[in-house]
């Protein structure tokens, strides 16, 4: 029976019901045809040809629905029981059949299940009609003056149920259809919800690729500064087989950028060694006196050995790139840059110093943040910051930055000190 050709799922459901309620009705019928057949015999005819044309009048209406013709089907229903009732009133009156009257109210509750607020209205009016035609009947065998009386209230009281009735399934309906209405408008919403979301999300990704193909230019002008600046010292007096090496560490340092993003992105291995800290800042002099214009003054105070940590050493190099590059360009109009190597108790210190412009308090309170920068556009991607907060979080240890506008910046790093010997490698997500 759940096989119908129905789209609908309410109508799906209605037709069910339909279908369960004429097949019972069509069988009472014919069970009543055969039964006035056997006793009544020749004189039970009419009976027994009645009951079979309402046996034969459900069924049809159950091969509609089946057929998928549900909302016509449910209208012959209703057609079919207000001619009924419309017979039944015409034949016997109205005050006879008063304890017939729930029954005659189903077309109407059909009208409303199955069929909307119109198909309600027009079987009200369809069953006033036979309400008035059965007052009619009883009016004109009305033997007396009393009994003719009776007839009003009795029409009153009839029209009021049909009418009481006509207007809560016409109030249940509406709530319903605005319910449903609702219920559309708000999968709608959710729909039109969920596609502005993942619009956001393809800006957002967008914008977040933009940004990095923007710091992938911004390390890779670090590196070429590097180079130019090697060469131009070259140029100057100096000697080209002294600046090949520096060029060719800074073009090594080229090749593992994309490794760096990844790492700030989290998707890669970091290559932890044990070292000496002192050396690798040593051995990246190379790349970051190159970086300064000549109207700074460098010292780089770098004491043999220095204190061991364990850590990724080719991320701490453009670690210390990031923030050399800040200073460069923090002294526009020249000053003096320090970057000293010590150790404590528990930590290996790397202090950066410079005279710049500095930072105000609300740009300091920023600095970590990726993306954030008060650089010009073709100058600053703000991920510089951020790829050595990340970078020193990840070794363990912390950054501390003061800074004063008109004064410069002081930035000290510390690493825990590692305690294995130097040149013990591993592999970290």
């Amino acid at each position: 029976m759940r096989r119908l050709p129905i789209n609908a799922p309410q109508d799906q459901r209605n037709a069910l019901m339909l279908e369960t309620v004429l097949f019972i009705a069509g069988a009472a019928a014919l069970a009543m045809a055969v039964v006035s057949h056997v006793t009544a015999g020749i004189e039970g005819r009419a009976e027994t040809f009645g009951a079979l044309a309402i046996c034969i009048y459900t069924w049809s209406c159950v091969q509609l629905s089946r057929k998928g013709s549900f909302r016509l089907a449910a209208s012959l229903t209703v057609i079919g029981g207000l001619l009924l009732i419309g017979l039944s009133y015409a034949t016997y009156g109205l005050q006879v059949q008063s304890n017939l009257q729930m029954t005659h109210l189903m077309p109407l509750l059909f009208a409303g299940l199955l069929l909307g607020r119109a198909a309600v209205w027009w079987t009200a009016l369809a069953n006033t009609i036979a309400i008035a035609v059965g007052a009619w009947v009883d009016l004109t065998h009305a033997t007396n003056a009393t009994a003719s009386s009776a007839v009003l209230p009795a029409l009153s009281l009839a029209v009021m149920n049909f009418l009481v009735l006509a207007v809560i399934l016409d109030r249940l309906i509406l709530s319903s259809q605005q319910a449903m209405q609702r219920s559309v408008e708000l999968e709608i919403e959710i729909e039109q919800k969920e596609l502005a979301f993942a619009r956001l999300l393809q800006t957002q990704r967008m914008e977040a690729i933009g940004r990095l193909s923007t710091g992938v230019a911004h390390d890779f002008n670090n590196i070429l500064s590097v180079i130019m600046g090697l060469a131009t010292s070259s140029r100057h007096g100096g000697s080209l087989e002294a600046a090949l090496p520096g060029i060719r560490q800074a073009a090594r340092r080229g090749t593992v950028l994309t490794r760096r993003l990844l790492s700030f992105s989290r998707t890669q291995v970091r290559h932890v060694s044990t070292f000496d800290l002192a050396e690798v800042v040593d051995a990246a002099r190379t790349l970051i006196l190159p970086m300064f214009g000549r109207n700074i003054r460098v010292q780089l105070d770098v004491p043999q050995p220095g204190p061991l940590v364990r850590t990724d050493p080719d991320e701490l190099e453009l670690a210390l790139l990031n923030i050399v590059g800040n200073a460069c360009d923090a002294m526009p109009n020249g000053g003096r840059f320090q970057l000293s190597v010590g150790a404590d108790e528990q930590h290996a210190l790397i202090t950066i110093e410079d005279t710049g412009v500095g930072m105000a308090p609300d740009v300091l309170a920023r600095l970590f943040e990726p993306f954030f920068t008060t650089k010009p556009k073709e100058k600053g991607t703000g991920i510089g910051m951020a790829i050595v907060h990340r970078f020193v979080n990840d070794s363990g240890g912390d950054v501390h930055v003061d800074s004063a506008v008109g004064v410069g910046t002081r930035i000290l790093i510390r690493l825990p000190l590692a305690e294995d010997e130097p040149g013990e490698d591993a592999s970290e997500p």
